[in-house]
């Protein structure tokens, strides 16, 4: 089995201008520091790499509504689509996501004002 190779593409050299996300930008600015860490440590590239994605994924939003869901999604798949996750562990972050949403939609409303009654038919 092969080593993973951790390179890290810039934004926009895989599929064109990368648009502005707070969340994107937190989780690449930590993994790129991780890693240039790692190197000034005299890390090889697989060991920076691992602890880079490990930081990668440490700034990803906590799954608590439908924005931050979102915004993990993003890092998620930007992280597999830039080398900064490893596709497996992308796959799993990927699915946490969903079950996450999924609690969402069966979550009770809540502060929600009742309704106008039903109209009960005449006899």
């Amino acid at each position: 089995m092969a080593l993973p190779t951790y390179v890290l593409l810039e934004p926009g050299s895989a599929t064109g201008p990368v648009p502005e996300n707070a969340a994107l930008d937190r989780c690449r600015e930590a993994w790129l520091s991780r890693f240039k860490a790692g190197k000034a440590k005299k890390e090889d590239n697989v060991l920076a790499g691992y602890y880079a994605e490990a930081a990668y994924r440490e700034a990803m939003p906590a799954l608590i509504d439908h924005e931050s869901i979102r915004d993990f999604i993003a890092c998620a798949a930007h992280g597999m689509l830039i080398g900064a996750i490893e596709f497996q562990h992308g796959t799993q972050l990927l699915y946490a996501a969903q079950v996450a949403l999924g609690t969402l939609s069966h979550q009770p409303k809540q502060n929600r004002p009742p309704g106008r009654p039903k109209c009960l038919p005449e006899n």
